[in-house]
């Protein structure tokens, strides 16, 4: 039986969330999504604008949940979870990425989207705490905010939100070194005649980054004087997964945010995440 639409898959997903939750109870909304994705199932001869990451793989999922910490929510709102912090439960290792499904060996896609702009990979996702796990954080490109929630007063307190203060968080780590990101050698410039860059099959290129086929960040996103990548490194020249926008010379921060058509950011409002060179994490939480 084959059956398609959210119809179909909402009820799935969320039962799947729902095991991923009666497995370990501290995840959290942004790490949850990241655990779907990077253990789903890439679709032979599809590319990220068909499917994604892939398709839902609800073992690789529990499993992967399964490996991590259980108060990983809860130190988090208490801000003794810091990005960089060991994510794995006492004793366990990262499973490994394939699944066994009705007698097939299902390979994980490896893969997590983040910032609207960015492809992440590698096991150290999951090993260390990244900032972007902390639903407090919303990340869009060059453009990261902050939302802390206020309660109405309530008996048990903290039960109903009344708003959220924003503020732009300047010391931290969104994403922390270990983590592999897409780069030019591995998606090239985007293009639909030639299966470039955001056409790439899923399937190849989660091979590609599983053997190596992505840069390390160094420093990975620190958000300090502004935003880090390994001191001014190109991401894959048109790899952009946001509102369907491709743009065809990249995303270059070594200078400011520099857009295809020479739109620099680095003198804006949002003081611009240019390199600073140090790669200083920051010891505090947002």
């Amino acid at each position: 039986m084959h059956l398609s639409g959210t119809s179909i898959a909402a009820p799935t997903v969320s039962g799947a969330v729902a095991l991923m939750l009666q497995a370990n109870p501290g995840l959290t909304p942004p790490l949850i999504k990241a655990i779907l994705q990077y253990t789903a199932q890439p679709l032979p001869g599809a590319s990220l604008v068909q499917q994604g990451a892939g398709s839902l793989n609800v073992d690789g999922a529990v499993r992967l949940a399964n490996a991590l910490r259980t108060d990983i929510a809860a130190a988090i709102t208490a801000g003794t979870l810091k990005p960089g912090d060991n994510l794995l439960a006492s004793g366990r290792t990262m499973p490994e990425p394939v699944s066994l499904i009705q007698g097939e060996s299902v390979n994980w896609s490896g893969l997590v989207f983040a910032g609207g702009s960015h492809l992440l990979s590698g096991p150290a996702l999951f090993q260390k705490h990244q900032g972007i796990y902390d639903p407090r954080v919303v990340w869009v490109r060059d453009w990261v905010r902050l939302y802390q929630p206020v309660y109405w007063k309530t008996t048990p307190a903290n039960r109903f939100m009344r708003y959220a203060l924003e503020s732009k968080p300047t010391v931290g780590a969104l994403v922390t070194p270990g983590v592999l990101w897409a780069r030019r050698a591995v998606a090239g410039t985007a293009s639909y005649t030639d299966v470039f860059g955001v056409f790439t099959p899923t399937l190849q290129l989660s091979g590609l980054l599983g053997f190596g086929g992505g840069a390390s960040g160094s420093q990975g996103m620190v958000l300090s004087e502004g935003m880090v990548l390994s001191e001014g490194m190109v991401l894959s020249e048109g790899l952009v997964l946001s509102e369907g926008l491709v743009l065809s010379e990249g995303l270059v921060l070594s200078e400011g945010l520099v857009l295809s058509e020479g739109l620099v950011l680095s003198e804006s409002d949002l003081q611009a995440y240019s390199a600073t060179g140090d790669g200083a994490m920051g010891g505090e939480p947002w």
